[in-house]
């Protein structure tokens, strides 16, 4: 899966799903929203997760977790509200905003990877394994093709593994699968410049970043605004290490932006949320 924010992958996920189903709508409206029962499919697994946070968190504990935690019962709460006033299309987004809150509650609690940190590593292995599969189209050695199959295997299930919220795993499991596809460009004499993929990373954080702009409007919340401000310095940092031939420093800083990024922009929709609901 081409990773976004979370909230918004599962979203579409849903969504798409749903499409045979649901008349098809003028091109460039709207999506259709996903039928009740979907939807209460969902409310009741977002149920579950901030069931799962609050065994792990006691009520007399205080930081991050608990702010998370917090957050993720608020939006939650508005989506129940928003389901039973028959308007899925806000239910669905808040619902899957609150899972994430609780997801990372439950990350903090526990020591897990975060959940950005995480989807934007799935991102990476899913673009550098569609780069090799072409440039590995004419290799006939047997064992690379083998470590490219399982290289596969392993990025789907941890694509599965993320849209699941089963965060340690799929980042072992894409890690895993990258060392492969690393293996099978070696054996086939084929390299992956460091320099190739920081320029590919940065372009990709640029096309993100670009997007967040255009989904943080001036009405999102001053937390959402300096978090894209500072993203937008830190991949010019990142830029700035590329064109100075530190591509392997250039790389973690624009990693580090699409992370910012991709907060920003859930901070300005669990904002919004708040002032229209």
């Amino acid at each position: 899966m081409k990773r976004r924010g979370l909230g918004i992958a599962l979203m579409t996920l849903v969504i798409g799903l749903l499409l045979p189903v649901w008349p098809s709508h003028a091109q460039g409206g709207p999506p259709p929203p996903p039928p009740p029962q979907v939807l209460q499919d969902e409310l009741d697994r977002t149920d579950r997760r901030i069931e799962l946070a609050e065994t792990l968190i006691p009520e007399t504990a205080d930081g991050p977790a608990l702010a998370e935690l917090q957050m993720a019962r608020t939006l939650q709460g508005q989506a129940k509200q928003a389901f039973a006033a028959r308007r899925p299309e806000i239910a669905i987004h808040a619902t899957m905003d609150a899972r994430g809150h609780a997801d990372r509650a439950i990350s903090i609690v526990r020591g897990l990877p975060d959940p950005d940190h995480v989807s934007v590593q799935v991102d990476r292995t899913r673009e550098l394994l569609d780069r090799s599969r072409d440039r590995l189209d004419g290799c006939d050695d047997p064992r690379a093709r083998a470590q490219l199959r399982v290289a596969l295997e392993m990025q789907t299930r941890a694509e599965a593994a993320l849209t699941e919220s089963r965060y340690l795993a799929a980042l072992q499991l894409t890690m895993s699968a990258r060392e492969r596809i690393f293996q099978a460009l070696r054996r086939c004499n084929v390299q992956e410049s460091l320099q190739d993929g920081a320029q590919r990373a940065i372009q990709r954080t640029d096309e993100v970043l670009s997007r967040m702009h255009e989904a943080i409007d001036g009405g999102a919340s001053a937390q959402a605004r300096a978090l894209l401000q500072r993203a937008s310095s830190v991949q010019a940092e990142a830029q700035a290490e590329f064109r100075a031939g530190r591509f392997e420093s250039a790389l973690r800083f624009t990693q580090a932006a699409r992370i910012m990024a991709q907060r920003a922009l859930r901070t300005g929709r669990d904002g919004a949320g708040s002032k229209n609901r």
